[in-house]
């Protein structure tokens, strides 16, 4: 279950989104909580939402930008509207929020599952609701709710990192990357918390199956040359599992990249399977790499279920995501750093 805090408003632009999509029916209102006020109108208007929010709003001057707006996904279709419903009456409930007006709607437009909510921060007593660590709260909330035990839940991680095939320790990293953990030193990390110390010279290192590298070039030679880079690695993530990692350094294009293969517990160096310069030159018009700016890490809140569920909800609403994964590099060194030695261009990781 992922948790997703979509854009402040002053305006709480996110009660016309979601009835805007009612309308088109790609969303359900599932239930109006705490608009008594509202109940003597023989027909509630979208308006009428949002200016009782704002109403509610007013009581605090101080708070610029009341609107909470949340989405929360299960993957694919494993909870139906009435399951996510509650668990979002849960959330609000653990998070401070059962006594605010809210608003609950279902999206079937997608392919998860998904609920937004739609309340304001400010409380009749025009006190803000506490926001205090509230992405690692709403995490442990939902966590809760759906009785994880966090400590077993970093140990699957780890299992199921382990389980791939790779051959250095930064594609392990990056495997844990792809999890949402970060890694400082031997500290593995979630929600700015240490969940726990990595001993690296436990890995088993494996390396990848090169029977698939050889159908992974086959299915690049086909493919890559369709569409462009962006197209091409959306292409591979959600038809075939296929995940690719452009590396790049300060802001610059990508130098390298590194090819995750979920379907078969695989990762490969990209230029195993096909070298960059090819890749890029593969239906090159203006290349979307040349402009790629992001860290490392991609923003997230929530654990378990990967990014790609919210790249279909609303861009108006959430963060900027891009759609080709792109680091800054967790161990560059480990990665690139022989075959530079060799050619002698080097660069320095200084991380």
């Amino acid at each position: 279950m992922v948790v997703k805090f979509l854009k402040p408003s002053a305006t709480f632009g996110g009660v016309f989104y979601n009835t805007d999509k009612v309308s088109l029916n790609k969303a359900e209102l599932m239930v109006a909580g705490n608009f008594d006020a509202l109940n003597g109108l023989d027909e509630i208007r979208p308006a009428d939402y949002r200016n009782h929010l704002k109403a509610v709003s007013a009581l605090n001057k101080g708070v610029r930008q009341p609107q909470l707006h949340v989405a929360i996904s299960t993957e694919g279709h494993s909870h139906d509207k009435h399951e996510l419903t509650a668990i979002a009456m849960a959330w609000l409930e653990k998070m401070g929020y059962a006594g605010q007006p809210y608003l609950i709607f279902f999206h079937k437009d997608t392919e998860h599952n998904h609920v937004h909510i739609v309340s304001t921060r400010i409380d009749h007593e025009g006190r803000k609701i506490s926001s205090a660590f509230e992405r690692v709260r709403a995490v442990k909330a939902m966590n809760q709710i759906m009785g994880l035990d966090e400590d077993k839940a970093v140990q699957k991680d780890l299992e199921k990192a382990m389980s791939y095939c790779f051959s250095n320790v930064a594609q392990f990293k990056l495997i844990l990357e792809k999890q949402g953990y970060t890694i400082k030193d031997n500290d593995l990390i979630k929600f700015g918390i240490k969940q726990t110390e990595l001993d690296f010279g436990k890995i088993q290192f494996r390396d990848p199956d090169p029977r698939r590298a050889t159908q992974l070039k086959a299915i690049f030679k086909k493919y890559a040359n369709q569409q462009d880079v962006a197209g091409f690695a959306e292409y591979l993530k959600t038809k075939m599992g296929i995940e690719l990692v452009f590396h790049s350094k300060d802001g610059k294009p990508a130098y390298g990249y590194t090819v995750i293969d979920h379907a078969q517990k695989n990762v490969y160096k990209g230029s195993q399977i096909m070298p960059l310069k090819e890749l890029l030159a593969s239906k090159e018009t203006k290349h979307p790499l040349q402009q790629l700016r992001q860290t490392s890490h991609e923003s997230k809140v929530n654990s378990n279920i990967p990014s790609q569920q919210f790249q279909q909800i609303s861009q108006k609403e959430q963060d900027t995501s891009l759609r080709i994964s792109i680091s800054s590099d967790i161990d560059d060194e480990a990665i690139h750093g022989p075959r530079r030695n060799r050619k002698k261009k080097a660069r320095t990781n200084h991380r």
